[in-house]
């Protein structure tokens, strides 16, 4: 890099993974308005999926390769792989000697991601440029530790989250959040189909109205929450989605990428469960004469009856409709979750 202290601007690369990370990153960079609101950078961005080393740790070697062979005097990585220390998550490491920023999207939480990456990006590119380590209480963040960890290319330090935040649990939720579960329901419209074929049953068979007005609604939520965990743990053994802890190295690696597919899926399926009930809701109440139900049930209808009828008959179409249905294609796994994401880093790399 070249020694940018008596410039008028910092000239910085930031390098970003595909997906919520680069959106991010983009909306940031883009709101600076070339960095004149945040601090004297001229912010140049690229999409690259960042690589991995074998042990599944951030190939920092082939990073620093690209901290020194261009033209800008700072980078900053933003990635979307959960980086530890132990239990504490880095939020950001600083390198100085290569002025290299690393910033792990997921250690941000689930709540306002861009907020809090403008926030540690320009306070990180505060600290490079000064060559002293971040000053949380005056800066922008506010929040956090600052901790010196071992580097063989000079000093580092890095951020961490709180000792008041559950730090393991905003990890996990924070991977989630970089699961992005409603961009999953676009993906299982295939899913979507089969169960609303099933589920439409429901709106034709006097049986399934009896049935759902007999049951209380606590076995109605039974059902409905036994068909959300069906179609989950079948997309988690079908794709082969479940990873154990010889491909993280621990047991705690592995258990919180397997927490935060089973969340994301689970959002995901909910939102899909949720939209069919509301369709066979709306089909319900348009075919179903209410002085006709009235008749076979034998006992005055309204509003709810026909939620009964939509509740029971979403939970038959999850199970018997959606189970055997997989992802519209293969492309969609691949990219689904943090461990399925993880494993594609391994391809031959390069820009994607």
């Amino acid at each position: 890099m070249t020694d940018a202290g008596e410039q008028r601007g910092w000239r910085v690369d930031v390098v970003s993974d595909p997906g919520i990370a680069t959106r991010a990153a983009r909306d940031v960079i883009a709101a600076a308005d070339g960095g004149a609101a945040e601090g004297p950078y001229e912010m140049r961005h690229e999409r690259r999926r960042i690589p991995l080393r074998d042990d599944g740790s951030l190939d920092l070697d082939e990073i620093r390769q690209w901290s020194t062979a261009g033209e800008a005097d700072m980078l900053v990585i933003v990635t979307e792989i959960p980086r530890r220390a132990g239990a504490r998550p880095k939020i950001s490491a600083l390198h100085f000697s290569e002025r290299l920023a690393i910033i792990s999207l997921p250690a941000l939480g689930w709540m306002r991601v861009h907020a809090h990456l403008r926030r540690v990006l320009f306070d990180s590119l505060d600290a490079l440029a000064a060559g002293t380590d971040p000053d949380i209480r005056a800066g922008r963040m506010r929040f956090g530790t600052v901790h010196e960890q071992a580097s063989d290319t000079g000093r580092s330090v890095y951020i961490d989250s709180p000792w008041w935040r559950p730090r393991r649990t905003a990890l996990v939720l924070g991977m989630v959040r970089t699961n992005e579960p409603l961009a999953v329901v676009p993906k299982l419209s295939g899913v979507l189909t089969a169960a609303t074929a099933t589920g439409a049953f429901g709106v034709f068979y006097s049986s399934i109205w009896r049935m759902a007005a007999a049951l209380p609604t606590w076995r109605l939520a039974l059902i409905a929450v036994a068909a959300i965990a069906a179609m989950v743990v079948w997309l988690i053994v079908s794709n082969r989605l479940w990873e154990r802890s010889r491909q993280h190295g621990s047991l705690v690696e592995a258990t919180m990428y397997n927490a935060s597919t089973v969340i994301t899926l689970a959002l995901a399926v909910t939102a899909l469960y949720l939209s069919l009930t509301v369709g066979i809701f709306v089909t319900a109440i348009v075919v179903i004469e209410a002085g006709f139900m009235a008749s076979v049930l034998g006992r005055e209808v309204d509003l709810g009856t026909y939620a009964e009828i939509a509740w029971l008959s979403a939970s038959m179409g999850t199970v018997a409709g959606a189970l055997g249905s997989n992802f519209d294609s293969r492309d969609h796994i691949t990219e689904l979750t943090q461990g399925t994401r993880r494993a594609h880093r391994y391809a031959p790399r390069g820009e994607e």
